[in-house]
């Protein structure tokens, strides 16, 4: 009971130190069962979503028919043929209706009911948005339908009408579906088949099979979607890889954080207690009982922070699951809670943290109880870092200084340590801000010079509409690697519209090969080297040799003159599939297969950034309250470990300002280089980040930090350094001369 009153009396009397470690864990045990429980329930759903409503490997539009049955029967799969419309709602209002499937693709009702006749079931955000409630009427392309219900797709569970704009927009855009009968009386209506292999193995050469299999019938593929590459699918299990690796990532780099912390304290706080420990020793104590009492510290500790913060996380999982349904809507079956989880949560910090005491104890320990009581083993010892630095040539206040960093390394690497996890956490949306700034201004607009892109259902021959321009395009897979995939695109020689740079800044034409900056990276490629791809419209091959490379960061492309590329995938020598313009065009009906507005690209980027505000002003508040518990915690150590000092100072003469700028000013450099060592190793970090994103959505992102958000976050951290220092100037006042005496007598 004695030596529990102690435990406490040594909390309370240090309570800053110790409720920092307690709330570093508490932290981190409720971002590890938030993002785990929320991750792991989306792949539940997602699992169960595309199992039960029988989601599609893939979708698929050809010139001719095809029979479903034998298809099916032929590849072993589930197959069935759809169609699906754009349709206008109101002026600058979009539907995009599908016909209601009951095979592959089945809808999910969210409420309400399956449509029948002139019935209509909508996406909830959409309904909710622009007033539309079950039983209300809506015209869709000139036709009056009930709403019978919400609906839930599982081949578009992300809302967005191209993976150009990234947000969607409920008020302008949303999905709906109708009976197959009241589909076939829309305008814009195109056939589309889906398919789902029994065999859940090698999808991607299954895909294959039937590629090669329509081509050898003479049917012509005119699009093909793989579920796996389509944007309103992957965006989920991306988001789920997301969480899980930052609920890994972070957690853990705090958890680490707590046990460099804790682990420093109880080694200064037994190596301030060796009196006390050899006074034990001589009342009979035995090791094995101090050991114990020194491991309640981390016990108490661990054990309050993780449970506190597993209660927390387990609070925060509902609302982040609500939060991440109204971005990905899917049915809600069941709601996990892993109680391993929470196990692993409590258990890991009181393992890890008592373990490293224990480690810190026993070394401790070991010394003979006489030296104990004498003041332990000989103190103040030089270590190679201080012997190797010539501090003699410098001035007092500088030799003073570097010694309280060099003479308490551990302390100086969870500093630093620390100051970069700040760094990094703060940093991380500005930097994600910052690259979709660079992407905007030096890549789409420096590259692009029109407003929209048309591409028709055929190719197209003779001269352009007045005004625009006219290019070709083809989208290839590599032959040594299917899932890299890019768009080979014909333009004239002399564009007007395409504007190209090399690495110099210097602009050039397209008259040769040219392989954009980003997709030489993902290839390996450089000028001279050649590509091996094959069309995945027709499966015939194609070797291009790279002449030039552009920088740019507006997509993965590899642009061929125009004349050189209709020879290439043989097409007449003045076809064109597509042109650009810098004004809206109308076409007839079933003329244009898709539309680009660039505009819509930059405001669907805008948008996500503009969305992304309320998560960097939160990091920015966590890192502040993450860099305040670390400066505070480690300049009250070093407050508390130069008492002597201090005291000495004030005997000495020493005002509170120069006592200030000697004790408290002594962390500064540690903690600008922490802050510098935290920015590349943000971009490391920032930079895998951005690869998952190309290779899941095909978005290009630079890593780039601006330097003004850069003297901003620098500007952050120092504020929080100064804030923690004025919160030490108390102790160090609290500090009296006759402090120096005692440990002359001592």
């Amino acid at each position: 009971m004695a030596l529990f009153k102690k435990v406490i009396r040594t909390m309370l009397e240090h309570k800053a130190r110790y409720m920092g470690s307690m709330l570093l864990l508490m932290i981190s045990s409720m971002m590890f069962i938030t993002m785990n429980m929320t991750s792991m329930n989306l792949d539940n759903m997602f699992k169960k979503f595309s199992g039960q409503n029988v989601l599609s490997d893939a979708e698929f539009s050809t010139a001719a028919a095809i029979d479903t049955a034998a298809f099916g029967r032929q590849f072993a799969a589930k197959v069935e043929v759809g169609s699906t419309a754009d349709c206008q709602v109101k002026s600058g209002q979009t539907l995009r209706v599908f016909s209601a499937m009951s095979v592959v693709n089945i809808p999910a009702v969210q409420e309400g009911k399956l449509p029948g006749s002139s019935e209509i079931m909508l996406d909830r955000p959409f309904a909710e948005t622009n007033g539309y409630r079950i039983g209300d009427q809506i015209t869709v392309a000139g036709r009056k339908f009930t709403v019978s219900g919400y609906a839930l797709l599982p081949n578009f569970i992300y809302v967005i009408k191209s993976k150009e704009e990234m947000m969607n927009n409920p008020s302008t855009f949303g999905i709906a579906v109708v009976g197959r009968e009241d589909l076939e009386t829309l305008p814009g209506r195109n056939r589309v088949y889906a398919i789902r292999f029994d065999d859940r193995e090698n999808i991607k050469a299954q895909e294959a099979s039937v590629k090669n299999a329509l081509r050898s019938q003479g049917i012509r593929i005119t699009s093909w979607q793989s579920t796996v590459r389509k944007v309103n699918v992957s965006y989920v299990p991306m988001e789920i890889d997301v969480l899980s690796t930052m609920s890994a990532a972070v957690p853990f780099a705090m958890l680490a954080l707590a046990c460099v912390l804790l682990g420093m304290l109880m080694w200064r706080t037994i190596k301030s207690e060796t009196v006390i420990i050899g006074t034990f020793y001589a009342q009979g104590y035995r090791r094995r009982q101090l050991v114990l009492h020194y491991l309640t510290f981390p016990l108490f500790i661990s054990i309050t922070g993780s449970v506190l913060g597993s209660a927390f996380g387990l609070l925060l999982v509902s609302s982040e699951l609500r939060l991440m349904l109204t971005a990905f809507p899917m049915p809600v079956y069941e709601t996990l809670l892993n109680p391993w989880l929470v196990l692993l949560a409590v258990t890991l910090p009181v393992v890890v943290l008592c373990g490293v005491t224990w480690c810190i104890t026993g070394r401790t320990l070991k010394t003979a109880p006489a030296v104990l009581m004498k003041g332990g083993e000989a103190r103040g010892k030089v270590n190679f870092i201080e012997r190797s630095l010539r501090l003699d040539r410098l001035g007092f206040n500088t030799r003073f200084k570097i010694r309280e960093q060099v003479r308490s390394l551990s302390r100086t690497f969870f500093l630093i340590f620390g100051v970069i996890v700040a760094t990094m956490l703060m940093l991380y949306g500005l930097t994600m801000k910052s690259s979709v700034d660079y992407m905007l201004r030096e890549g789409i607009s420096e590259l692009y010079d029109f407003k929209f892109e048309y591409v028709f259902t055929s190719a197209k021959t003779g001269m352009p509409p007045a005004g625009t321009e006219q290019f070709n395009a083809a989208y290839v897979s590599l032959v040594d690697n299917e899932d890299i995939s890019f768009y080979v695109t014909g333009v004239l020689p002399a564009t007007k519209m395409v504007r190209l740079k090399d690495a110099s800044g210097q602009p050039f034409q397209p008259d040769q090969t040219t392989i954009t900056a980003t997709l030489a990276q993902k290839l390996n490629v450089k000028a001279g080297d050649s590509v091996t791809v094959f069309d995945t419209e027709n499966g015939k091959k194609h070797t291009f040799v790279i002449e030039k490379m552009a920088d740019t960061y507006a997509g993965d492309f590899l642009f061929l003159p125009l004349d050189r590329f209709n020879a290439e995938f043989g097409y007449p020598a003045d076809a064109y599939l597509g042109i650009w313009g810098r004004e809206a065009m109308t076409f007839a009906q079933g003329e244009i297969q898709s539309t680009k507005s660039i505009d819509t690209i930059v405001a669907g980027l805008g948008k996500m950034i503009d969305q992304m505000g309320p998560m960097i002003y939160g990091l920015i508040a966590a890192a502040f309250l993450l860099g305040l518990i670390i400066i505070y915690i480690v300049t009250g150590l070093v407050v508390d470990e130069s008492r002597t000092s201090i005291s000495l100072m004030k005997v000495f003469g020493y005002r509170k300002k120069e006592i200030g700028r000697l004790v408290l000013d002594s962390n500064t450099l540690i903690v600008v280089l922490g802050y510098l060592i935290g920015i590349p190793a943000l971009l490391g970090t920032a930079g895998a980040f951005f690869g998952s994103l190309t290779e899941n959505l095909q978005v290009v992102l630079p890593v780039k930090l601006s330097a003004l958000y850069m003297l901003f976050g620098f500007i952050i951290v120092m504020a929080t350094y100064e804030f923690a220092k004025w919160m030490c100037r108390k102790k160090v006042a609290r500090i009296p001369m006759s402090e120096a005496l005692k440990a002359g007598t001592e």
